[in-house]
C-alpha cells in the first residue's frame, strides 16, 4: 500500500479536499493530510478516517516561520517515509514541496487550484506568485492543474515539468445522498430563520471575502437588480475572510440591508443550495469552483463571471449563465431574467445536473489521480533518502 501526505496551507482548504482524498483511499492509499489547525471542523473530518497532521503554516509569505515550517515538514516526512507527497494551494504549494524533496520523497506532484497570479493583480503581486511558483516547480516531478488554460502558463514557468490535467469534480453518491434527507420542512424553517417572505427569490453566494472573489461587484449588481429591475429577492452570503467589515459598510451605504444577508461560513451549506432559486459567483477568476459544481449536481441554475476557470465548467445559457467580469448592467440584467423564469431555471439546472454527471465527477477526477501516481511512479528514479539535512 503506497503512503500519500496532501499538504495544504491551513485546515479550511480541508472541505474542498476530503471528499476527492476519500475517493483516492479507497483505491488502496494509506492517505494522510497535513495543515496547519486555523479552520479546522472536527464534524467534517469525524467522517473520514484520513490520518492528520497538524503543522503551523502562515498563508502570507513570512520567511523566518516559512523556513520553520519548511523543517518541521522535512521532520514529519522523514519520519513517516512517504512515497508520495502530493502539495495544493499557493503557500504550501512550495514549501511542501521543497520539504518534500529535502525529506528525498520519490515522487512529489503540486495541484495548482486556479493560479495565484493573474491578469488584473498589482505587478509586485503577479511577480512574487509567478517567482513563487517558478521556484516550486524545481522540487517537484509534475504538476496538475484544475483547469485546462492555466496548463500553457504552467509550461511556460516549468517547461521541463510534466504537466497533468486533473479536472475537478464533486462526489455525486455523497450529495444526492444529502439532499435526500433535505426536507420542505427544512427549506420552510431556513426561510423563517432568515425572514424570507414566501414569494421572495433566492440567490446563495458561497465564496470567502477576498478581493478576487468581488463581493462589491456583486453588490452593486444587486443594487441595480432591486431599484431599477424591481426584483423581489434576498441574497445569502456564505463565508468568512479578511473584507467582512467592507462588504458589510458597503451593503448599508447600497441600502441593501434588508435584501443582503451574511450567514457566515457553513460545513453543511447543502439545505441553503436546495433553497436557493440561483447560485452566484462574481470572481476575478477561479481553479474550477466547487459551490457552482454542488449547486449544478442539485439541479440549480448557476450564473457566474465568464472567466479563467469558470469557463470550463458553465456553457453559457446551456448548464447555467456566463456574465462578463464588471459589467454590471448584464449582472442585474441576466440575474433578473433568471429569477423571473421558473421554466428557464428548470431547463438549466437540468442541463448543469447532466453536464456534472459526465465530466465533473469526483470519480472521474479520483481515477486521472491514481494513473498518474501509478504512471509517474513507474517513471521516477530517486530513491527516498534522509542523506540531506536541514
Amino acid at each position: 500500500m503506497k503512503k500519500v501526505a496532501h499538504i495544504c496551507t491551513n485546515a479550511k482548504s480541508h472541505r474542498i479536499l476530503v471528499d476527492k482524498l476519500a475517493l483516492i483511499q479507497k483505491k488502496g492509499y494509506d492517505l494522510h493530510l497535513i495543515s496547519s489547525r486555523e479552520g479546522y471542523d472536527p464534524e467534517l473530518m469525524s467522517r473520514h478516517t484520513m490520518t492528520l497532521h497538524f503543522v503551523p503554516m502562515k498563508e502570507t509569505v513570512a520567511p523566518w516561520n516559512d523556513m520553520v515550517a519548511i523543517a518541521r515538514l522535512v521532520h514529519l516526512l522523514r519520519s513517516e517515509r512517504y512515497d508520495i507527497v502530493h502539495t495544493h494551494n499557493a503557500k504550501a504549494g512550495v514549501i511542501g514541496r521543497i520539504a518534500a524533496w529535502l525529506a528525498g520523497i520519490p515522487l512529489i506532484v503540486h495541484t495548482t487550484h486556479g493560479l495565484p497570479f493573474y491578469e488584473g493583480q498589482s505587478r509586485l503581486k503577479n511577480t512574487m506568485y509567478r517567482e513563487m511558483e517558478r521556484i516550486g516547480a524545481w522540487f517537484c516531478d509534475a504538476i496538475a492543474s484544475q483547469n485546462r488554460e492555466d496548463m500553457s502558463k504552467i509550461k511556460k514557468y516549468a517547461p521541463r515539468k510534466q504537466i497533468l490535467y486533473e479536472g475537478n469534480g464533486v462526489d455525486l453518491e455523497l450529495l444526492d445522498s444529502r439532499r435526500g434527507t433535505i426536507s420542505a420542512a427544512d427549506i420552510e424553517q431556513l426561510r423563517l430563520q432568515h425572514n424570507i417572505g414566501p414569494h421572495q427569490k433566492v440567490i446563495l453566494v458561497g465564496a470567502r471575502f477576498e478581493p478576487v472573489k468581488n463581493h462589491f461587484f456583486l453588490l452593486d449588481g444587486l443594487k441595480r437588480l432591486k431599484d431599477e429591475l424591481q426584483v423581489d429577492f434576498v441574497c445569502l452570503l456564505a463565508g468568512k475572510g479578511g473584507l467582512e467589515q467592507e462588504v458589510e459598510a458597503r451593503i448599508k451605504l447600497l441600502e441593501l440591508d434588508r435584501h443582503v444577508l451574511r450567514i457566515g461560513y457553513h460545513t453543511d451549506i447543502y439545505p441553503y443550495i436546495q433553497m436557493a432559486d440561483t447560485v452566484v459567483l462574481t470572481s476575478e477568476k477561479e481553479g474550477i469552483p466547487r459551490i457552482l459544481m454542488e449547486a449544478m449536481s442539485f439541479e440549480k441554475a448557476v450564473l457566474a463571471t465568464d472567466v479563467l476557470g469558470t469557463r470550463e465548467l458553465i456553457r453559457h445559457n446551456e448548464t447555467g449563465v456566463l456574465v462578463p467580469y464588471k459589467d454590471v448592467n448584464l449582472l442585474a440584467q441576466h440575474l433578473g431574467l433568471l429569477l423571473n423564469d421558473d421554466a428557464q431555471r428548470a431547463r438549466i439546472g437540468r442541463m448543469a445536473r447532466a453536464s456534472i454527471e459526465l465530466e465533473f465527477n469526483e470519480d472521474i477526477v479520483t481515477r486521472r489521480i491514481h494513473a498518474y501516481y501509478r504512471d509517474l511512479l513507474s517513471r521516477t528514479n530517486r530513491p527516498q533518502s534522509t542523506s540531506v539535512s536541514v
